[in-house]
């Protein structure tokens, strides 16, 4: 696929169709290209000190949001002191002179209902939040001085860098960091790129006559000057509220009128391409990758050379690459993309997830990838390839629709770096036909003398260690050794036209209602459907689930039905791969209950994409060999679940301990290990027995159309059973109890789980409401006070509709004793805090839950999710969110002291313990054995 992974926010293709303009109020006015769909007003300012800020006025938005991104990343780090870039981000957040005290700004943030992040990059740093719409100017009291007067106290300096080391020690058997950082050595060591990024206790301690806090001041002057900064203020106010607020707090940043980014070496030195390396991996990944250095693209943004080359390269059509690999069976699926991109370079990424037989075939599979790229270098891209570009990057803008608002100010905040000021909204789409000579350049970048080849593989052969996480890896000039003969490779072509392409943008949305409406109710059949008229898009979402009771009774029946499905979507990808570059998706998997297919997307061509699929279900394809990949892509991941990371294990564990009937990944395995082709196509031709189909449409589709296309899913999946009952939560025993997992990962981790009583509105408003107001402290004590891990947080934690409590910490020096006892402490000692808790701190708790339960949704598909998990708990009133929010309105201080004293403190609730690297003196051990006698909800 062309994948957008290595550029944020790159849209497929981008349009060239006039759109609305808005008029900034700067002094030297600008206009603001936005989509015609926006109901969002802009303004762009510049600030008297060159701080440049985009106001957002958002109609009807529950929530306000802010972003500030600084033109500093860790790629500006001073030498010798690796990752203080991103020290710096951490520093920040632990007091400021207007508020000192560390854990103020977080907490102002939590019990208004928000959230808040920062993350360093190569060349950018940014740091944003999201809140109540009512306290964002309170919020913006206590972010701007980041940016104007943080303290650097000495004493959280000398704490965070704990911190800045454990996240480090956590990501140590990551794979995606081990890569990334493995790959850094095969470039020219000058460079900015190839230095370590994240830091540790040895790149941030104290040294003699250099103090990292100097250094943390000194970089801060240098490079957090007010015109290295770009803004977003969002909110639902008047642009004329949201400027003076906006001038208001950021006016006293800083000028230091720093210098601009020098030039810098090259990203490979001269003559030091191609070069093969090899990195053995934690978990069970094959993957061949090729990295070509390419000329920087800022400058020709609006021809987007890099994403086209991307996106032909990454085509699954007919005739793809990918297609051939897999013909092959060398390939099991493939990205390319944008990698870095800088002022000053870019690279292009290939990533081929390869097959066992694909490891012997690394060559073969070089020559393919350069066979295809001398497709486009033998001639001007024909007209088409563009013309289809410029057509869906006109629908993807024309129908744009916003999501997270707090990621909109990300975006809008980091445009604002690399385009001008009138694309800020426009610039990821901006997109003009390149002319041959400014696609050349990128096109002859993609040379064999110019390439990076790695082989990601278990057991490669390998001959050093990357300093930093000790990942095995080799490095060597090239010996590619391309076959004499291209015999079969003429089966490569450039992708046909796109049959995919929508054209009717009629909206046909039946009457309007409150909720979806069940036209369709019989015996193992039933139709929901719910005409959208809030977002007037030509789109719709299609939920099909097809209950089978084998499939969620029997693990060996939950296996099969996984190959069943990764046999129907690896038959289909070539067909279905153009309708997802058109905008219309689709997914089908296993799941607990059988099986689960959804579309989503524009809606012209939808029920011939579904006829399609429906098609090949009925009557798949196996071959021997297909068969073998996907039992042994399976295994694999089944394999690599058991090496997540020890909190995401933990979680794992406790889902599938709670979930009756579920399957953990050995039990999944050993069902896998004996079952056979002829069992597949076994579950294939007994697949349209014993079940029944729920389904939802939800779009500005007709009645009538969803009415057809459930009629179509009756031809070819008839309901034979009765609905299946959802799967069931166990009750945790009263009392304390503990499972210990044992791990290979040098980290410790604890995950408390505190259950609930019973599944009433009012007892899960409680325990959402106690575990918002406990996030914040519990974090500043067991993470920035006690330095206890990098991965801390309390949090509610319902599963279905039953309520509970989590606090999870993954700790590189800690054991889970030493982590529980202090857990305990803090509980105990913030009896007293929540007990003096003021009338109107609890209040803002209050609101800030009623508010994030209220939310409205941003956009269709998030609408169709909630409507959709209201079905699936058979909630068909479809009042979850309002029901809970009422409840929660009836809170007092004193019911949730009553719960924090009965569900806490007194620990004769239902508490279990989950722990890496060690058990918990005193606490029973829960045996499995034991949890089918077990009640349930």
């Amino acid at each position: 696929m062309f994948s957008p992974r290595y550029w944020t926010f790159f849209i497929i293709v981008l349009a060239a169709i006039s759109y609305s303009m808005i008029r900034s109020s700067q002094q030297d006015p600008q206009e603001l290209t936005v989509s015609p769909a926006d109901t969002f007003s802009y303004r762009a300012i510049t600030l008297d000190n060159g701080l440049r800020v985009t106001l957002v006025n958002t109609p009807d938005s529950e929530k306000a949001a802010a972003a500030v991104t600084v033109d500093v990343g860790s790629g500006d780090d001073p030498e010798g002191r690796e990752g203080l870039a991103h020290f710096l981000e951490h520093m920040l957040f632990l007091g400021t002179e207007p508020y000192p005290q560390p854990g103020e700004y977080q907490s102002f943030i939590s019990r208004h209902g928000g959230s808040h992040n920062a993350f360093t990059a190569h060349t950018q740093t940014t740091y944003f939040f999201e809140i109540d719409n009512n306290a964002l100017e309170g919020a913006l009291d206590r972010f701007a001085p980041f940016f104007i007067s943080p303290t650097f106290d000495e004493a959280y300096v000398e704490r965070e860098k704990n911190a800045v080391h454990a996240e480090y020690s956590a990501k140590l058997k990551d794979d995606f960091r081990r890569i990334y950082s493995a790959e850094k050595m095969a470039m020219n060591p000058q460079h900015p790129y190839a230095h370590f990024a994240t830091g540790n206790l040895d790149t941030l301690s104290d040294r003699e006559g250099d103090k990292v806090r100097d250094d943390l001041v000194a970089f801060y002057k240098k490079h957090y000057s007010a015109e290295r900064m770009t803004a977003v203020v969002a909110g639902n106010y008047p642009l004329d509220q949201l400027e003076q607020w906006a001038r208001g707090h950021f006016a006293d940043v800083p000028v230091h009128k720093t210098e601009p980014r020098a030039e810098r070496p090259p990203l490979f030195k001269a003559n030091q391409l191609p070069l093969d390396m090899n990195i053995e991996p934690v978990k069970e990944i094959r993957r061949l990758q090729f990295t070509f250095a390419m000329p920087e693209t800022r400058s020709v943004y609006t021809y987007k050379p890099v994403q086209v080359i991307s996106s032909l390269i990454g085509h699954e059509g007919e005739g793809s690459l990918l297609a051939f690999l897999k013909d092959k069976g060398w390939a099991e699926g493939l990205s390319a993309g944008r990698s870095i991109g800088t002022e000053f370079e870019t690279t292009l990424v290939v990533q081929i997830r390869l097959t066992q037989l694909g490891l012997l075939h690394v060559d073969n599979i070089t020559q393919a990838l350069m066979y295809y790229i001398d497709l486009l270098k033998t001639a001007p891209l024909p007209d088409y390839i563009f013309t289809e570009q410029q057509q869906l990057s006109e629908l993807a803008f024309r129908f744009q629709e916003h999501g997270r608002l707090s990621d909109y100010a990300v975006r809008l905040s980091s445009n604002m770096q690399v385009y001008p000021l009138n694309d800020t909204i426009y610039g990821d789409y901006h997109w003009q036909p390149a002319p041959q000579k400014v696609m050349q350049p990128y096109v002859d970048a993609l040379s064999i003398n110019s390439m990076l080849r790695t082989l990601i593989a278990p057991g490669v052969v390998t001959d050093m260690t990357d300093p930093w996480y000790g990942t095995p890896i080799r490095i060597r000039p090239s010996d590619y050794n391309p076959a004499t003969t291209t015999e079969g490779l003429d089966a490569l072509h450039l992708p046909a036209a796109n049959p995919f392409i929508p054209t009717d943008f009629e909206l046909h949305a039946g009457e309007a209602q409150e909720h979806p409406q069940a036209i369709i109710d019989e015996p193992g059949r039933r139709l929901w459907y719910y005409p959208e008229h809030e977002f007037e898009q030509p789109k719709s979402r299609v939920v099909l689930q097809i209950q089978k009771a084998s499939v969620q009774d029997s693990a060996r029946q939950r296996v099969l039905a996984q190959l069943y499905a990764r046999t129907v979507r690896e038959a289909l990808n070539t067909y279905s791969y153009p309708a997802s570059m058109a905008g219309l998706d689709y997914s089908l998997s296993a799941t607990g209950r059988g099986l689960q297919l959804v579309l989503g997307g524009y809606q012209h061509k939808m029920p011939e994409l579904l006829e399609r699929i429906l098609q090949e279900m009925d009557s798949i394809t196996l071959s021997e060999d297909n068969f073998g990949r996907y039992k042994a892509s399976l295994q694999r991941s089944l394999d690599n679940q058991l090496k997540n990371k020890p909190y995401e294990r933990e979680l794992d564990v406790l889902k599938i301990w709670l979930h009756e009937p579920s399957f953990d990944p050995v039990q999944l395995s050993d069902a896998l290990a004996d079952v056979t082709r002829s069992d597949v196509m076994d579950f294939a031709a007994k697949v349209h027995e014993q079940l029944a189909t729920q389904m939802f449409v939800h779009g500005t589709m007709s009645k009538d159309k969803a009415v057809a296309m459930a009629d179509i899913v009756n031809q070819h999946f008839p309901a034979s059973a009765e609905f299946l009952q959802r799967s069931a939560i166990v009750k945790v025993p009263d009392g304390k109890h503990q499972k210990n997992l044992t791990l290979d990962h040098q980290d410790k981790a604890i995950l408390l789980y505190v259950q609930g009583q019973d599944t009433s509105d009012a007892n899960r408003a409680r325990y959402s409401l106690l575990g918002q107001i406990l996030s914040s402290p519990y974090y500043q004590r067991i993470r920035t006070e006690l330095q206890m891990g990098y991965v801390v947080f309390a949090t509610p934690y319902p599963q279905r509709d039953v309520p509970a409590l989590a606090f999870i910490v993954q700790s590189p020096s800690s054991s889970p004793q030493e982590i529980i006892d202090q857990s305990l402490a803090f509980f105990s000692g913030y009896e007293e805090t929540l007990a003096a808790m003021s009338d109107e701190e609890f209040a803002s708790y209050r609101q800030g839950l009623i508010t994030l339960l209220l939310e409205k949704p941003k956009n269709m598909n998030e609408k169709a999710g909630r409507f959709w998990r209201d079905i699936e708990s058979e909630r068909w009133s479809f009042d979850t969110t309002t029901a809970i929010a009422a409840e929660v309105e009836k809170l007092s201080k004193e019911d949730i002291l009553a719960l924090f004293r009965s569900a806490i403190l007194q620990q004769q609730k239902p508490w279990l313990l989950i722990t890496q690297g060690g058990a918990v003196n005193d606490w029973p051990t829960l045996d499995d054995s034991d949890r089918s006698a077990l009640p349930q909800f």
